[in-house]
Parts: C-alpha cells; structure tokens; sequence
C-alpha cells in the first residue's frame, strides 16, 4: 500500500514500478479527491485499517506479505498505520517523520490534528513561524520545524510508537532536505528502534546532498526542479539538494527498496 504526503490525491508513482517487479500495490488516497476529505485535517485511521483489512482478503496475495510505503507526511502516516495494524509487516518511508505533525489548511488558519483515532485527536508537534525566513524565496521550511524541535515534552508527546510495528524499516532521507528535516525526523524512529530493541532489521539511508526530491523512478519525473508550488497551501517552497544528488539518490535507494520487500516477503513465505 502506498500514501503520498500533504499534496493529497493518490500516490500513484511508485504503485507501477512496484508492479513491474511482482509488488501488486494498493495506491490508497486518504484526501484531496472526491468523495474523501478535502484537506489534511482529522484523517481517521480507521479508513487504512479497512484497506489493510481489504488486501488481507485477497486471495491473490500471499498471505501476511502486507507493506506499506509513504513518501513525506505519507512517510509519517507509514509509521504511524504500521505501529497499530500488525497486518503490515515492512515498512518503507521517503523522507519520512518518527514524529506526528498538525494538518494543513487551505485557508491559512491554525492547523488542528492531521490524524485522529476512535474520534480523538492525535497529539502533534509544533512549526515556529518566526524561525522561517518569509521574505526568502523559495520558502525554506526546515528551520521552523528544526525550531519547534526545542519543545521536548511536545515532541516527545507526538513521537510514533513505532517499536511496535511487526517487520522491518527502512528510512529515506537527503542531508540537505529543505521542506522538513527528514533525516533528523527519521533518526527520531530509529533512534525509538533500537532503544526498545526492535527485533526486526532497521535501516536510514541518509544521502549526502540530496533533499526532498528522491523519488521512486518515473518517466516523467524531473530532477532539475529544484523548487514547487504545495498543491494546498500555495507556497512555492524549495526542495533542496542538487539534481545530481537527487537523482542518484532515487536510483540507489529504489533498488535497495525492492530487495527489502522481496527479501521480507519471501521470508514470511518461506515461514509459510
């Protein structure tokens, strides 16, 4: 199953190439199209809970080889959904979070819970508006959420149980990501890992000089866009990284992605 990030609309482009390595995907939408919710606010995790339920009954896949993969705030939802759904047995995140954050507003106000659960908001961490550079453009995001990192009770209160979740990990991130800083978000639930001895394998593959933009691989994807306009919010935000080091980056860490979920699925097949 794959979830994209805070754009909405289904995350489409690594549900093909998953396929074409024998990896049937469930690109799952949780907002942003009809008839679902229109922004990032009060997702219930119960609607990836009957997805899960929903590939579980296919007779067609082997049984138990359930994973999931999310690219940003999909990366955070990934964690997040395999923490409480035992089903999910490996675990994939592009540039991901251990930590939960609010939901995003098309009209700019206050952000509530991105996430709720038996109708109870989720709590999250916060963003420091001050620390951004508003006048610079592209925006740079990074700093505010690197900022808000000081409030440890909060953060420490948002963190993802994912000690709890039923297979391995593995983590993405660029060193110079400029929408979030994925890598120190990732080490939060590696560091969360291994303190609680998780007993399936744990990987970060942090690039050097890549940001945001390490992509699974699609035909029209462009590694020259150093810079986007946030589908919700409007922002023209940068990226960060180099093309260069974006696109090795894709290339390096798709392979090792499609070993990891051939290697645990056919673990469990072998189990079988």
């Amino acid at each position: 199953m794959t979830v994209g990030g805070s754009g909405g609309g289904i995350f489409a482009m690594p549900a093909l190439p998953f396929a074409s390595h024998g990896i049937a995907t469930l690109a799952l939408a949780y907002f942003g199209v009809d008839p679902l919710p229109r922004e990032l606010e009060r997702i219930p995790l119960e609607y990836f809970r009957r997805a899960i339920q929903w590939l579980a009954n296919r007779q067609e896949l082997r049984a138990g080889a359930i994973g999931v993969a999310g690219g940003s705030r999909g990366g955070e939802l990934a964690l997040l959904i395999a923490s409480r759904n035992p089903e999910i047995t490996a675990v994939v995140g592009w540039a991901p979070s251990g930590v939960l954050y609010g939901g995003l507003s098309r009209n700019g106000g206050v952000p509530g819970a991105a996430w709720c659960e038996g109708g109870r908001d989720l709590p999250f961490a916060g963003f420091d508006l001050a620390a951004v550079d508003w006048d610079r453009k592209p925006l740079r995001f990074t700093p505010g959420f690197i900022a808000a990192l000081s409030d440890t009770a909060t953060v420490s209160a948002a963190e993802i149980p994912v000690e709890r979740i039923n297979g391995p990990v593995l983590l993405i991130s660029g060193s110079d990501d400029q929408v979030w800083p994925s890598r120190l978000l990732s080490e939060i639930a590696i560091r969360r890992l291994r303190e609680h001895s998780h007993p399936f394998p744990v990987e970060h593959l942090c690039y050097e000089g890549a940001g945001h933009g390490i992509v699974p691989p699609h035909p029209y994807v462009s590694f020259t866009r150093t810079h986007i306009t946030h589908p919700v919010t409007g922002h023209d935000f940068e990226l960060g990284g180099t093309p260069e080091a974006n696109a090795k980056a894709s290339a390096d860490s798709w392979a090792r992605i499609v070993r990891f979920f051939n290697a645990r699925f056919e673990c469990l097949q072998d189990r079988s």
